[in-house]
């Protein structure tokens, strides 16, 4: 696979201020050197204009990738070579890295230049054999009818030559030229998730594409569906303010959980029940916030997992025992309602010690990945009836259901159903992490096993 990029900007002032403009919330510099690294290059070369402002970002100067700058005009480093071939990226294009690893992942192919487009090719199959005339309007591909370029290319070393590239000062018309006559390829991506940068316009399309794909395959139904509505457009203005992920959960998450649970514990007012129910539902939606702001920025760590993870169940426990202090209040004669709801803050603690020792296991700073884990590490037929149960509604655990319920009972004023909600729920849960643990780190050792074995010489 390829492992060396190319990142040109055009060599004008123009450009030159385009670099520091702001996409998302990252100058368009620092958002492609984290991209590319995302993408799996580990080596990456910038061509950028003289005096053109080169300054990354902390993140991307730890990232486990080589940067090195090159003036346009410059005479590049002897030492530099490509020798696997390389992805060349024009620096006024933004790209998911999702586009670019498919791009790489299918690798040359035999051509000497793959050119990625928005479109399939007229012809059968996934590639159209072309010749490239000179100018880059035979990259943008109107005339072939192939879709828009993506501005990205894989070029086979013997095609590319950065001394030329260097001298010439225009990256199309150096490709262009490079490629006449030769064997080049046109590959169409599943879904262009790329957007071209020259304005404000193209900036905040750039923006909305990189939101569009926030959503994790492991969201509920309630999150993908409700939440993301209002989650979403608040991630976009929260991400302009310079504002962390980890920020957003403290500020936003967490204060609205602990609010929520004070105001909760008070149910004899009807307002106080009503306002808890909103800002639980509200905590739900900033919970997606912070995630969300982490993958546009490109940030995402196993210590922001932790965290994250570690404050919502910090809200969780504190709304729970809220809802059983004002369960007492409302029945201060009944131990039954006390007792029972000790009991379900006790299943709930174990559920989490368990949960917590299975993400500790598998490397996995989520514990959303313990769903995950009820289909990947347990075959079917080792699966009995109680756990083909909890695999199918286990996602109704998660807190976006929990949070839409608690919304709607608690402006419908029901809550003892809450509460009954709550205890049921909390013991159903417990009882499902029990039963599948064993089966579920048998079945991910197993895994590891197999790995191991398939990659012995």
């Amino acid at each position: 696979m390829i492992r060396q990029g190319l990142l040109v900007f055009e060599n004008n002032s123009r450009s030159a201020q385009r670099m520091a403009s702001r996409v998302a919330g990252l100058s368009l510099l620092d958002r492609m050197v984290r991209t590319l690294a995302r993408a799996g290059i580990e080596h990456l070369v910038v061509v950028a204009p003289a005096g053109a402002p080169r300054e990354l970002s902390r993140l991307a100067r730890q990232l486990r990738m080589q940067v090195e700058f090159l003036d346009w005009g410059a005479a590049p480093p002897a030492s530099l070579t490509f020798g696997e071939g390389l992805l060349v990226l024009m620096g006024e294009y933004v790209h998911h890295h999702a586009s670019l690893r498919e791009l790489l992942r299918g690798g040359l192919e035999g051509c000497e230049l793959v050119a990625q487009v928005s479109e399939a090719p007229p012809q059968p199959g996934p590639f159209r054999q072309v010749r490239l005339e000179e100018g880059r309007a035979a990259f943008a591909l109107a005339e072939t009818g192939a879709g828009a370029s993506s501005g990205a290319f894989l070029c086979a070393p013997r095609l590319f030559s950065l001394a030329g590239l260097l001298a010439a000062g225009d990256a199309w018309n150096f490709l262009s030229a490079r490629a006449r006559g030769r064997k080049v390829a046109l590959r169409c991506a599943a879904a262009p998730l790329w957007r071209r940068v020259e304005d404000r316009r193209g900036a905040r399309a750039a923006k909305d594409m990189l939101f569009s794909q926030v959503t994790k395959a492991t969201s509920g139904f309630i999150s993908r569906h409700l939440n993301a509505r209002f989650s979403i457009p608040t991630s976009k203005l929260l991400i302009e303010t310079g504002i962390s992920p980890h920020m957003v959960t403290v500020l936003l998450v967490l204060t609205t959980g602990l609010s929520s649970a004070y105001l909760i514990s008070r149910p004899g007012e009807y307002v106080f029940l009503a306002l808890a129910g909103i800002l639980w539902q509200l905590a739900a939606i900033f919970d997606r916030c912070d995630g969300e702001i982490a993958r546009v920025k490109l940030c995402e760590s196993k210590f922001g997992a932790w965290f994250d993870t570690i404050t919502d169940n910090i809200a969780y426990l504190c709304g729970y025992v809220g809802l059983l202090v004002g369960m007492h209040s409302r029945y201060p004669g009944s131990p039954l309602y006390l007792y029972l709801g000790i009991s379900a803050i006790a299943a709930l603690l174990l559920t989490l010690v368990i949960m917590y020792s299975y993400a500790l296991r598998t490397g996995s700073g989520s514990l959303q990945h313990y769903l995950v884990g009820f289909s990947r590490h347990v075959p079917d037929d080792q699966k009995g009836a109680v756990y083909k149960f909890m695999e199918r509604y286990g996602a109704l655990a998660k807190r976006d259901s929990f949070s839409f319920v608690y919304f709607l009972a608690a402006l419908a004023n029901w809550f003892d159903f809450m509460y009954w909600f709550t205890v049921i729920g909390l013991h159903g849960i417990a009882l499902g992490v029990l039963i599948s643990q064993h089966k579920m780190l048998q079945g991910y050792r197993a895994g590891l096993e197999q790995r191991a074995a398939e990659n012995r010489p």
